[in-house]
């Protein structure tokens, strides 16, 4: 692991740390919302249940400081699911897909094509407490 790794690892944990414990100023506004919703832009290197197994075309794919902040993402996502379930406010892990970015500079999808699931569940999530791929459900 490179020495960048442990830097990516921790300010996304930091990140995820105070967003864990101030998203709760927002929660007048998404209550007072017709329909809310959080979607959160994960990805399936954030996958515990894939990157557990060797048969996942995910289980090589060793970039540790992205996989455990999307995992942690994840995780939060469970959380908030929990904290707002009887409530209106819709709450999922969206993973656009294998996107060509400027961080990877590949992929099978271009930023647009990996737009449009977020924007979907932004739009008109009918359910909550997902993790959710172009192809359908993910394992968390």
């Amino acid at each position: 692991m490179g020495e960048g790794s442990h830097g990516s690892l921790l300010s996304g944990n930091y990140a995820l740390t105070r967003l864990s414990s101030g998203w709760k100023s927002t929660l007048p506004l998404l209550r007072a919302a017709p329909e809310a919703r959080i979607v959160n832009l994960s990805s399936a290197l954030g996958s515990l249940t894939m990157n557990a197994d060797p048969t996942s075309p995910y289980y090589s794919q060793q970039f540790i400081g992205y996989n455990a902040s999307k995992a942690a993402l994840n995780m939060l996502t469970i959380q908030l699911h929990e904290e707002l379930r009887g409530t209106k406010i819709k709450v999922n892990s969206i993973s656009p897909g294998f996107v060509k970015t400027d961080l990877t500079g590949y992929g099978t999808m271009t930023p647009e094509e990996g737009a449009r699931l977020p924007a979907e569940y932004a739009l008109n999530a009918k359910s909550s407490g997902g993790f959710v791929e172009p192809d359908g459900r993910s394992p968390w």
